[in-house]
């Protein structure tokens, strides 16, 4: 349906509130994700969803999407100090050790394909991932629970804040495509 300027207007006025009540949860959440504030996860997610189709069930095979980044980012990880690998040397600023073991990971996560993963939400979730593990909440965190150097308790750290972010995402994006629908069939009536 072709909107009019002014119900337009309506629709940039729920999302803009929608925006709104995301960065108050945001106040909050950080007390259940480690200190981290990744709200632009959240973010991404919501546009995510749009991509994906505007359906709970797409939604849902996006979280699985994240998910399933996250463990090919854990993979590339433990690759890389795999013998074999992790002697491979840095030529020139390039990580020869990080390429091989991308360049392992990423075909059985292509093939994942054929298990109907959506694999752009597992590049997302990837690079999602690997960015969460330079937060300095994480460090933070990692030092109260006498963690550091717990690789396993830091990737559930930044795998648990992404994954309760990117939720949070998509379900906005899933309100969103509600409130519209209902709003664009009350001006067909």
């Amino acid at each position: 349906m072709s909107l009019s300027h002014k119900q337009l207007f309506v629709v940039s006025c729920g999302l803009a509130l929608q925006a709104a009540i995301l960065v108050l949860i945001n106040g909050v959440l950080p007390a259940i994700t480690h200190g981290m504030d990744m709200m632009w996860i959240a973010f991404q997610a919501w546009a995510v969803y749009f991509v994906v189709g505007c359906t709970a069930t797409n939604g849902l095979k996006a979280w699985i999407g994240y998910l399933t980044g996250i463990i090919a980012s854990i993979a590339i990880i433990k690759l890389m100090g795999m013998p074999g690998i992790k002697g491979l040397p840095t030529v020139g600023g390039m990580n020869l050790a990080m390429a091989g073991a991308v360049f392992i990971v990423v075909i059985p996560a292509i093939m994942s394909e054929n298990v109907k993963n959506m694999v752009p939400a597992l590049f997302i979730g990837s690079g999602a991932f690997f960015a969460s593990l330079g937060h300095a909440a994480l460090a933070d965190s990692l030092k109260a629970a006498n963690a550091v150097g717990c690789q396993t308790t830091q990737f559930l750290y930044a795998a648990q804040t992404e994954l309760i972010y990117c939720a949070l995402g998509l379900s906005f994006g899933y309100i969103t495509v509600f409130w519209r629908g209902k709003y664009e069939a009350s001006l067909a009536k």
